[in-house]
This record gives structure tokens, sequence and C-alpha cells, in this order.
């Protein structure tokens, strides 16, 4: 239990930061790449409004920006300019301002500007914008390759800090991890405790309770009440079996292992179950392969067997229907048992291995027939114990199936 608190905590700490450092990550470089946009998209204004010959303006300084727009930024770009008629003929290409590019590849970019037939806009690193000047159509292309190799850096540099903070921060929760949960592991204990304890102590009243419950039953003849107190300390009994079950399971102890075929154990476990099934007129199907040998220990597969099984009949209404089936499906085992049961909300399903849950009133009302909502839970409980993995799922709004898988 101690590892499994620990590697929760660590879990649940360490997707926090690393949702917080993402969000952070992002921030500060979307708000970095809308000061760059809009860094270049000034200079194109200013490129285009100056038909490329800068002269002494006074420039706006635009919200974001952290460094103000002057002369000798704006001499400092590179750009080129293309002039064509209204039918994209080319007339003129001034590459100037650039030494990146050649006259062929200048008037092939713009040729691809004018079929597009957009005004403004990105191609292969550069932007570019379309002015009208009389019939002449001037075409400016910013090289823009700065403003990307500047982002670039950023998201290099903000997302290395941000892995090495994770780092740190993982090391942190990992040292804490051990002093943060020791006050729930000493409330657990305390309860794991009590529960060992009252399970030892309640052994020995429930015991003479049922051998005198028999004694009497043997001198005055059975009657409705022995049956009654029977039933009843047997059902203490289980409780107390499945809580002792769960506070050593909780200790993370792995019980002992034999190679057992399980189809003889279910074999001999299901005569009783059948018997019950067909006094309330229930359909109980079985489908068994044989010799199938699982390296397990044998009463706790009987324990959870009969947690299944009581489970099933339990909450089976009259004249409905249980199937077990053991197969195997690949390198795996299957335990799969199936009843009709009384319609739930899909969002129950997962929290009936939850402890102490016991779904809607309407399934516990009849105390003979309801749980203490233990039981699944540690029937999951021992099947992890083995590697296995014990789930629920709807065949139809009225029926549910369990899947035990070693």
């Amino acid at each position: 239990m101690t590892k499994t608190l620990k590697k929760r905590f660590i879990i649940f700490t360490m997707t926090a930061i690393t949702c917080l450092l993402v969000f952070i990550v992002v921030a500060i470089n979307g708000l970095n790449w809308v000061m760059l946009e809009q860094m270049s998209d000034l200079e194109m204004e200013i490129l285009v409004e100056s038909g490329g010959v800068f002269q002494q303006m006074t420039f706006n300084r635009p919200p974001f920006f952290i460094q103000p727009m002057d002369m000798d930024r704006m001499r400092s770009a590179r750009f080129f300019v293309v002039r064509s008629d209204a039918d994209g003929n080319i007339r003129d290409v001034n590459t100037d301002q650039i030494f990146s590019i050649d006259i062929e590849t200048a008037k092939d970019y713009a040729l691809t500007v004018f079929e597009t037939g957009k005004e403004s806009g990105r191609i292969k690193g550069y932007k570019f914008a379309v002015k009208q000047i009389g019939p002449d159509r001037l075409t400016f292309f910013m090289d823009i390759s700065r403003q990307n190799e500047s982002f670039y850096l950023v998201l290099f540099v903000s997302s290395a800090i941000a892995v090495l903070c994770w780092l740190i921060v993982l090391v942190f929760v990992i040292f804490l991890s051990g002093k943060v949960i020791r006050p729930i592991l000493a409330g657990m204990e305390k309860q794991k405790q009590f529960i060992t304890n009252a399970g030892h102590e309640m052994k020995t009243p429930l015991a003479i309770i049922q051998s005198n419950n028999d004694t009497m039953a043997l001198i005055h003849g059975e009657n409705k009440y022995n049956a009654h107190i029977r039933a009843q300390t047997k059902r203490l009994n289980v409780l107390m079996s499945n809580l002792l079950t769960l506070a050593r399971l909780d200790e993370e102890i792995r019980l002992p292992t034999d190679p057992i075929n399980i189809s003889e154990v279910i074999n001999e476990l299901l005569p009783p179950y059948q018997d019950a099934a067909l006094t309330r007129n229930l359909r109980f199907q079985v489908l068994i392969e044989p010799n199938i040998t699982l390296l397990i220990n044998k009463d706790s597969l009987r324990q959870m067997l009969t947690i299944l099984l009581d489970n099933a009949l339990r909450y089976t209404p009259d004249n409905g229907s249980v199937h077990l089936t053991l197969k195997r499906q690949g390198r795996h085992v299957q335990i799969i048992q199936e009843n009709t049961c009384d319609p739930f909300h899909e969002a129950d399903i997962e929290r009936l291995f939850e402890r102490f849950y016991r779904g809607d009133s309407a399934r516990t009302q009849n105390i003979d027939s309801s749980g203490y909502g233990i039981g699944l839970s540690a029937a999951r409980a021992i099947c992890e114990n083995f590697n296995g993995k014990l789930t629920a799922e709807y065949i139809t709004a009225e029926s549910i199936r369990f899947i035990a898988v070693f």
C-alpha cells in the first residue's frame, strides 16, 4: 500500500505540474509569436507604404512590443520587390536589399502569388504584400527567417527550462512523497489493525453462537429462527473473511501460489449454488473447459469465486439467469460470470468495486439479499494479487458481466 500511495501521489502531483509547465510554455511562446507577428506586420506595412525607400519617419509602437521601431531596424530589413502589370507580366525585379535570392526565383515567387490572387500572406519563409500603383502591381517580399529563428530559439529555451524544472520537481516530489503520505499510512495502519483485531475477536463469539444454534436445533428441532441465526452468522463470517483479506492484501503481501487445476476447483464449488438457483427458478448455465491449470492460491481463488457467485445469486431477480464460463483466451485464462439484474446507471459500473459501495437503495432494501459493499472490492484485490484483472461491463440494460483475466 505504501508503494501504491506514493505512486499515486507522484503521478497526481507530476500531472498537475506537467499541465502547469505546458501552460506556461504555451503562453510564453504564444505571446512571443504574437509580438513577432506584430513586428513583422508593421515592418511590412512600412515597407509597402514607403515603396522600399526608407526616409525619416515617426513610428507608432504597437502593443506587446519589446523593442521600439526605428529607422536602423527598417534599413536592416531583407526584402525584394517585383513589379508587374495587371496581367502578371513581370517588368522589373529589385533584389538590392537581399542576397539570398536570385532574380529567377523572385519571378517564380511573384507568379505564384499572382496565381493565388491573394493580397498578402506567406510563401516559403517570406511575407508578401501587394500594392497597386497606377497600372503597376508591386509585390513586396520580406524575409522573416530571423523571426522564425527567434521564435524557435525561445521555444527551445523555454522547453528546455520546463523539462529541467520538471525533473527537479520530480526529484523533490519523490523525496517528499514519503512524508506526505505518512499520516495517511498511519491512519490506514490503525484501521487495518482494528479490522484484524475485530475479526479475530469476533470469530470466537460467532463460533459459539453457531454451535449453540446447532445444539438448540438438535434439541428442539429446526425452525425459522435457527435458520435465520445460521444465515446471519454465515453472512458475518463472510464479512469478516473479506475484511481480513482486504487488510492483508493492502499490505501488498504476495500470497503463496501453487499450480491449481481451477476447472476442478470450480466444479467442486458449484453444487450449492446450482441448488440455490433451482429453488429460485434461476437458469444456471456453466461452461467449464477441463484441465485448465493456473499458478494461484487455492483458498484465495475459492474466495474470489464465492464472492462472484454469491453476488450473482444475491442480485439476480427470480426467473433470471446466471452464466459461469471458464476458458483459455490465447495466453490468458478467463473466468466470466454473467447474470441478469435490476437496471443500473452506466456511471455505477466502476463504482461496484469501491469499498462499501452498495448501489442504489432499491437493491439493498432487503437485509437478507443486501451485501456490505466489500465483496467485489475483495475479489478485485485477490485478482490483482496474482497479476490478474477483474472488470465489469453491461451486456444489456438488465444484465451484467464480470470478467477475471489471469
